[in-house]
C-alpha cells in the first residue's frame, strides 16, 4: 500500500515542474509564436498528464481490490489449515478410543462383547467419516492455495502496470 501511495505521489509531483516551465518561458517576453508553441506544448502535457492521472487512479483502485483478494485467499488457507488440524486431532482421539475398545473387547466375556462390537463398528464408521472430512478439507486447502497463487499473480501484474505508468510519467516530456 505504501508503494502504491508513493507512486501516486510521484505522478502528482510530475504535474508541478511542467506548469513551472510554461510560466517561466511565457514570462520572459518570448515572441508570440514561441508563446503559442509553449502553450500548445503545455496543453499537450496537461492532457497527457490528465490521462495518466485517470489511468493511475484506475490502476490504484484495481491494485487495492486485488490486495483484498490476496488477503481473502490467505485467510481461506489459514481457516482450511486450522480445520485440518482440528479434524486430525479428532481422528487421533477416535483411533485411540477404537484401540482401547478393541483391547477391552479381547478381555471381556460374551454379554458385554456385543456392546463393545457395536462400539467398534460405530467408531470405525466415525473414523471413515473423519477420513472423508480430512480429504475434503485437504481439497479445500489445495483450492485456496491455488486461488491465492492466482490472486498474487494478478496483483503482481497490476503492480507492474502501475510501475510502468509511473515510469511513463517520470519520462521527460519532449
Amino acid at each position: 500500500m505504501r508503494k502504491m501511495t508513493s507512486r501516486l505521489v510521484l505522478v502528482a509531483l510530475a504535474l508541478v515542474p511542467t506548469g513551472g516551465r510554461a510560466q517561466s518561458a511565457a514570462s520572459h517576453g518570448a515572441p508570440r509564436d514561441a508563446v503559442a508553441a509553449e502553450v500548445a506544448l503545455l496543453r499537450q502535457t496537461v492532457e497527457r498528464l490528465a490521462a495518466v492521472a485517470v489511468k493511475s487512479q484506475v490502476l490504484a483502485g484495481r491494485l487495492a481490490a486485488q490486495q483484498q483478494q490476496v488477503v481473502r485467499e490467505q485467510d481461506a488457507i489459514a481457516r482450511a489449515e486450522d480445520a485440518i488440524e482440528l479434524a486430525g486431532r479428532r481422528q487421533e482421539l477416535t483411533r485411540a478410543t477404537l484401540a482401547r475398545v478393541n483391547r477391552a473387547l479381547a478381555d471381556v466375556v460374551e454379554e458385554p462383547r456385543s456392546e463393545l462390537r457395536r462400539q467398534v463398528e460405530s467408531l470405525t464408521g466415525e473414523l471413515a467419516d473423519q477420513e472423508r472430512e480430512l480429504a475434503h478439507l485437504r481439497d479445500r486447502l489445495s483450492q485456496a492455495e491455488q486461488g491465492l497463487k492466482t490472486q498474487q499473480q494478478s496483483y503482481a501484474e497490476l503492480d507492474t502496470a502501475l510501475s510502468s505508468l509511473v515510469r511513463e510519467v517520470e519520462r521527460p516530456t519532449p
